[in-house]
């Protein structure tokens, strides 16, 4: 058996054709582009290659797009200071604080001042519990784009065994509260599971993101079973996931590749909240 590929670019491509009209139409309507400004604290490589691919995104829909870099040692005041402030920009329509962090800074501090409505990435406190309680709310991109990818290739959710590898805020942890809202039975692992693949290998549905490169190999997947590889880490200057592609092609039913299954869908739901809204 050899797992269907679930490439997302083929529905990026049908998604950036509605999101360059919408903001072809803004525009016209505000006598400006929509803008989005992404601030990264630091040199992560990973980060850096997601800036330039959003940034990309953005020319070619028709956003302005800024960068706003700072070295790792900013003060958490001082960037919490930028983010209110960005936020309170008319001229700013979405404000992304880029993952991971430098280990003095608090995510909770300087994302608690961000103007939800600005908050595109949902990172912020509010939108997180928003999305907690069910309500409408900006969503991180990558759940965002597995549930649209999944919707898709019309692959069933209600019911199905979701297992979740990672928990963090803006990978695990909203996808798992997305897929309990379609009714899936949600299962988080991390890394003080014990016997990890014996919990994995129980997944129709294995989310991964985790930033280790071949972390999910074959003997954690259950046969037949939706593989969707969220992981972004940057090697020798290329995006790579989480899952070790060649053995666990072999076993899965469905597999989101990496580079080109949810990354181009991921740039895209960000930009698809700057134009349109939360969901």
């Amino acid at each position: 058996m050899s797992a269907t590929m679930l490439d997302g670019r083929e529905l990026a491509a049908a998604l950036r054709a509605t999101l360059t009209a919408e903001a072809a139409r803004i525009a016209h309507e505000r006598g400006r582009r929509a803008h989005l400004t992404l601030i990264a604290s630091g040199d992560d490589p990973t980060a850096t290659l997601y800036a330039a691919q959003v940034a990309q995104s953005c020319e070619r829909i028709g956003l302005g797009c800024a960068l706003r870099r700072y070295p790792a040692d900013i003060a958490e005041t001082v960037l919490r200071t930028e983010l209110a402030v960005l936020g309170a920009r008319g001229d700013v329509d979405g404000v992304v604080l880029l993952l991971p962090l430098p280990g003095h800074i608090r995510q909770r501090v300087v994302t608690e001042v961000l103007a939800p409505e600005k908050d595109v990435d949902g990172l912020g406190p509010r939108n997180a519990g928003r999305l907690m309680l069910g309500f409408p709310s900006y969503v991180p991109s990558t759940a965002d784009a597995a549930l649209e990818l999944l919707h898709a290739a019309q692959i069933p959710i209600q019911g199905q065994n979701v297992v979740i590898i990672g928990r963090s805020n803006v990978g695990g942890k909203p996808a798992g509260l997305l897929f309990l809202r379609e009714n899936a039975t949600v299962t988080f692992c991390h890394s003080r599971t014990i016997d990890l693949a014996s919990v994995t290998r129980q997944a129709d549905i294995l989310f991964t993101s985790v930033g280790r490169p071949a972390y999910v190999t074959a003997d954690m997947v259950k046969p037949g079973a939706v593989v969707l590889d969220a992981g972004m880490n940057a090697v020798d200057g290329r995006m790579v996931g989480d899952v070790a592609e060649d053995g666990v092609r072999e076993v899965a039913g469905a597999l989101t590749p990496v580079p080109g299954g949810l990354g181009p869908l991921t740039r895209l739901m960000l930009i698809r909240h700057t134009l349109v809204g939360p969901r």
